[in-house]
């Protein structure tokens, strides 16, 4: 019987701390480092006249942004001995009680965001968390753990909801790496690739270790695995590696670049693999694997990966609206 899972359990469904406010509005300097740090030249973010002249009506934020706004603000001293976690985590915690445990490990492992609408400058944002589920233990490449699933619901100061997002992280004991055969699901049948509608250019990254700890920083995320070589490696990793919140900005930026200033990102659902690291070019590729016209929008189904020398480290899904016309 596993005794820490049924304690685990008792969290399942409940709020994983109290509501919280972002420590800022949405604002134009974090905006802007953000583009700066990740390269993405949209002018719907930071031109103001050209943004008129669009359907967004004026400047917005990234919306691959929505949980940077809401990171809090780290307490950096001791912030490795707590797993990279901003501040004192609730000793009740599930994530504190996998630590206690020796689950001291942090992956992340899917995202998935959706997008109400764009956020603009001057915005307040509130979050509230609720864990949907945690795994049985699980033998991974990484060693034993648990994967936990949240849901965050971010709403505006009038109480709508501006997007949502799912969240996977595996919290696993790093000094079980090796130790068993990673356990493995029934195969059946592999599902086979949708046929390609057109094809997007692929897009290369090379990664390096400032434009690792650039895309960290641009996101709020003071994890040490993203900054400090020993403690990644400490965790099993080979180096530094990039955040998934850069690696939704990336996979935004790829859309985007592509479809045009006038594309509204509706959806970005990724799984992460292999980490993107230092000295290893990312190459993003896609296909349109479906298109519909409704509501006065082309709707757009992207499928796109984003794949190294170590092999996949991102897959998944981008959903899109261009204006009708396109």
């Amino acid at each position: 019987m596993d005794e820490l899972r049924e304690r685990l359990e008792t969290h399942v469904g409940r709020p994983m701390g109290p509501p919280a406010e972002a420590p800022d509005p949405v604002n134009v300097p974090m905006i802007r480092h953000w583009v700066d740090a990740l390269d993405d030249r949209n002018p719907v973010y930071l031109d103001e006249d050209f943004a008129k002249t669009t359907r967004f009506g004026g400047t917005v934020a990234p919306p691959a942004m929505l949980q940077a706004w809401t990171m809090p603000r780290p307490k950096i001293e001791g912030i490795a001995e707590r797993g990279g976690a901003p501040g004192e985590v609730d000793p009740d915690s599930p994530l504190r009680v996998l630590d206690a445990a020796g689950y001291v490990g942090t992956l992340a492992t899917n995202s998935e965001l959706e997008f109400a609408r764009y956020l603009r400058p001057g915005e307040a944002l509130r979050t509230a968390i609720e864990i949907e589920s945690i795994s049985e233990r699980k033998t991974t490449g990484l060693g034993q753990g648990y994967f936990v699933t949240w849901v965050t619901t971010y709403t505006d100061a009038k109480g709508d909801v501006v997007g949502r997002q799912r969240f996977r992280i595996l919290k696993f004991d790093p000094s079980t790496i090796g130790q068993g055969t990673a356990e493995r699901g029934p195969r059946g049948e592999p599902k086979p690739e949708p046929a390609p509608i057109e094809a997007l250019p692929d897009f290369d990254l090379p990664v390096t270790a400032t434009l690792v700890v650039a895309g960290a920083i641009a996101s709020r995320d003071f994890m040490p695995v993203h900054h400090d070589r020993d403690y990644a490696k400490a965790q099993g990793a080979p180096d530094i590696f990039m955040n998934i919140l850069t690696t939704n900005g990336y996979v935004a930026r790829y859309a985007t670049d592509w479809a045009g200033a006038e594309a509204r990102l509706r959806r970005i659902a990724i799984r992460l693999g292999g980490p993107a690291i230092p000295g290893h070019v990312l190459r993003f590729g896609g296909i349109v694997v479906g298109e519909e016209r409704r509501c006065g929008e082309l709707a757009l189904a992207l499928s796109v990966k984003a794949v190294n020398a170590l092999g996949m480290h991102a897959s998944g899904t981008v959903s899109l609206t261009l204006p009708a016309s396109r």
